[in-house]
């Protein structure tokens, strides 16, 4: 962003639209480091940490209600399709 602005400083001659581009790009600029803030707030978060944050942390984990496909070997899929329905249905 600074040699950006830098540049605009050397080549666009003094006027409206330097003050535009300028202000243009510092907004981007501004922006682009909100975004990058926004994407990476994990990251930052973890920064802080001491090595013995892993022991420390407790996460939950919520196991799944969905079972498993049934899987049966060298049978159609008609067959297959009814044993699952039929799982299902349970």
């Amino acid at each position: 962003m600074l040699a950006a602005l830098g540049v605009l400083e050397v080549v666009i001659s003094p006027g409206s639209a330097q003050i535009a581009l300028e202000c243009g790009l510092a907004l981007s600029g501004f922006a682009a480091i909100a975004v990058w803030a926004h994407r990476n707030r994990t990251a930052l978060d973890q920064q802080d940490w001491c090595e013995c944050a892993g022991a420390k942390v407790t996460m939950r984990v919520i196991p799944s209600r969905r079972s498993e496909p049934v899987r049966v070997e060298h049978a159609d899929e008609h067959t297959l399709v009814e044993e699952t329905l039929e799982e299902v249905a349970r």
